[in-house]
């Protein structure tokens, strides 16, 4: 599917109030980063509001400069239950969420808030805000980017290190933040997904150079995620697909600078939107309507995992979702996805998995002791992804795998992003995250 959508781009880019807390626009907070990327010392909230979400749950965000390009912006989201405006309650515990690429916070982990389809509280990140967690996140600074960009040198070097980088001084930010607001200055948990977690393996990795004192994670959520190929096959398709990309990245700069398959998500979802029934116009999706091929992309993006569980007939074509509403995928499409990520972060990522060549982002795997959940779903990259925990020394690996079908029937089961817009990943997934954060929660003095 990744191919389709990288072939259907080719010839071009498609074009297409309220006082926070006790911070504000001049505020200045050291950050100590170091994973690979570069990170300013200190950074400035150039942006911040508040929204209530009812329930006595505010949403804040910050955006927040990293350095000083127009783009060395990263988007920090606090998620809180509060005992009035400003006053958060005092929380049982923090996490941090990092979204995949291409996408954004809101996208997905607030997706009805975005799309305006299912119940507002059908997100994670409210979910766990209502159980006095406090939530956080952030916007990779890609995700922030508009679709009518048309110069891309600025991601000619940016790549997994930066996120990382940016992730670190994000987790700094909220901890800083939550001392202020009175909650302590106790570690995060740090949830990942997909990309998310390819982040998080790294920066907790690089958090074991610093004493303990100084580290910001105290426990890593893999969620849909992986940072070691789990087959020799998987493997040479990931050293193939790096060598891919670095070719593409290399063929016509500053463009190819930037993959744009948010963008033909963006397009596809549109178009079944406002024309489900009509033929699509991609020749490499006839002779499917608009909205089938929309689900299609969801339920059969690559050969061995799928974003969404679908119906499927015996030539792979769905006729709907099993697990997450249809409407509430193809608004997703629209809505949750950003246009643009550099492409060098498909060639660090697919060269961690392929293990050949130097990386690295994986020399301090191997010093992570901190406490590991990681949650598969039989038809995303499920429990073949849980080797990537024993490159770690942790001694304390949970391991969930949301399984729905026969083995037979992995094509369809549970995907990789049901996790956070199915109508059960509440039961089948949130519900034991909160019980595993409530589970490892610090004791307070």
């Amino acid at each position: 599917m990744k191919t389709i959508l990288r072939a259907m781009l080719a010839p071009k880019l498609l074009g297409i109030g309220t006082a926070c807390l006790v911070l504000c626009a001049a505020l200045v907070l050291p950050v100590q980063v170091s994973a690979g990327g570069a990170a300013p010392g200190s950074f400035k909230i150039m942006h911040a509001d508040r929204t209530e979400l009812g329930d006595d749950i505010a949403h804040y965000r910050y955006d927040v400069a990293m350095g000083p390009g127009k783009y060395d912006v990263v988007r920090i989201h606090r998620i809180v239950r509060e005992k009035r405006p400003n006053k958060p309650v005092r929380t049982r515990d923090a996490v941090m969420l990092l979204h995949g690429n291409p996408g954004t916070f809101e996208g997905m982990f607030m997706a009805p808030m975005v799309t305006g389809v299912s119940e507002l509280d059908h997100s994670i990140a409210i979910f766990l805000a209502k159980n006095d967690i406090d939530v956080w996140g952030m916007d990779f600074g890609w995700a922030l980017v508009p679709p009518d960009e048309t110069d891309f040198e600025f991601m000619g070097q940016w790549g997994l290190g930066k996120d990382v980088a940016h992730a670190e001084a994000a987790l700094s930010f909220a901890r800083s933040v939550r001392v202020k607001t009175g909650q302590g200055n106790g570690k995060l948990q740090l949830l990942g997904l997909s990309y998310g977690g390819q982040v998080a393996y790294p920066l907790v990795g690089e958090e074991t150079l610093q004493p303990r004192g100084l580290r910001n994670v105290k426990g890593m959520i893999a969620l849909e995620t992986t940072v070691k190929a789990a087959t020799e096959s998987d493997r040479e398709s990931s050293c193939a697909a790096a060598a891919d990309e670095q070719a593409i990245l290399e063929s016509n700069p500053p463009m190819t600078y930037a993959n744009n398959i948010g963008l033909a998500l963006q397009v596809l979802g549109y178009l079944a939107s406002i024309d489900p029934d009509a033929a699509s116009p991609f020749p490499e999706f006839a002779p499917l309507t608009n909205w089938q091929a929309a689900l299609y992309v969801g339920t059969s993006f690559s050969p061995s995992w799928h974003l969404v569980g679908g119906y499927l007939d015996e030539y792979g074509i769905p006729s709907g979702l099993r697990f997450t509403d249809d409407q509430l995928w193809v608004a997703a499409m629209v809505a949750s996805y950003s246009p643009y990520y550099p492409r060098r972060i498909d060639i660090d990522t697919d060269q961690l998995l392929c293990d050949t060549v130097y990386t690295p982002f994986d020399d301090h795997f191997a010093q992570i002791t901190l406490p590991i959940l990681h949650v598969g779903a039989k038809g995303g990259f499920g429990p073949e992804a849980y080797g990537s925990t024993s490159l770690t020394a942790s001694r304390d690996v949970t391991t969930i795998t949301v399984q729905l079908l026969p083995d037979a029937d992995k094509s369809m089961d549970f995907g990789h992003v049901d996790t956070v817009l199915a109508r059960d990943a509440e039961t089948l997934v949130w519900r034991p995250i909160l019980d595993w954060i409530m589970a490892h929660r610090e004791n307070r003095p």
